[in-house]
């Protein structure tokens, strides 16, 4: 497990979600105060602290053990169950919105929607959203020079940090949840040559000449670059069974 092998420096790497995302997710009621909250891979709490702060009352399901133990000291209210969301343990029908943060692409659809579709009670939520490192209508010297690490690879491997799995077509396959709407933000951060270090070396895709390439990049373009990223939010609802309300 990658992210569990450098888990203190993962905690530390990556920027955090911006406000509009659960501000849109709190008005629409999603999450908010006294909200039973299940997470999906919250890792070491990047968005469980958010979700702390606006209320929620959350039961975070994380594998690695050493993000668990970072995720516990960061917001030690949350229940923290140690397991893949294939394998754990939930209770039916307890929660009233499942929310899953640049997470649910390394779950089992298969196995994991229906298993958040049991845990939710009817009409609960499924706010699934992720990062995506770029920005493709923006283009940028420094992303060039990613663009060109990138190239060079085989032809099957992919930059994680871009994809936007998983589509609103995975999310509903198997019928368990409907889609209520997709919503994108695009948005902007400056790094510095370490802060590049850090953040591509949490990609687990990326080698260490990789990255450091892309640190030697900033460095050559005045050891800052302006990033352009986007976060992708899917909301959907659980699916009643034929004849259920």
């Amino acid at each position: 497990m990658h992210f569990e092998q450098m888990a203190t420096a993962y905690a530390e790497a990556r920027p955090p979600y911006p406000d509009i995302l659960y501000d849109t997710l709190e008005h629409a009621g999603v999450i908010g105060d006294g909200r039973q909250v299940l997470e999906v891979g919250a890792g070491a709490g990047l968005a469980t602290r958010e979700l702390a702060r606006r209320g929620c009352r959350i039961v975070a399901v994380e594998p690695g053990v050493q993000l668990a133990a970072l995720l516990r000291a960061a917001v030690p209210e949350v229940e923290v169950v140690v397991a893949r969301l294939e394998d754990a343990e939930l209770p039916d029908g307890r929660f009233y919105t499942v929310v899953a943060a640049t997470s649910l692409h390394w779950v089992d659809l298969t196995v994991g929607l229906p298993k958040l579709h049991q845990a939710l009670r009817p009409g609960g939520w499924l706010a699934v959203w992720r990062a995506a490192f770029g920005d493709d209508t923006t283009n940028t010297e420094f992303r060039d020079r990613v663009d060109r690490i990138v190239a060079r690879r085989a032809p099957t491997q992919q930059d994680p940090g871009r994809e936007q799995r998983p589509t609103v077509d995975e999310l509903t396959a198997g019928g368990w949840f409907d889609p209520v709407r997709t919503e994108r933000w695009r948005w902007s951060i400056d790094m510095t040559a370490d802060q590049i270090r850090r953040l591509f070396s949490s990609f687990s895709n990326w080698t260490t000449a990789e990255v450091a390439e892309a640190e030697r990049a900033v460095i050559e373009l005045g050891w800052q670059v302006s990033e352009h990223y986007q976060t992708v939010l899917h909301l959907l609802q659980r699916r009643s069974p034929a004849g259920q309300g």
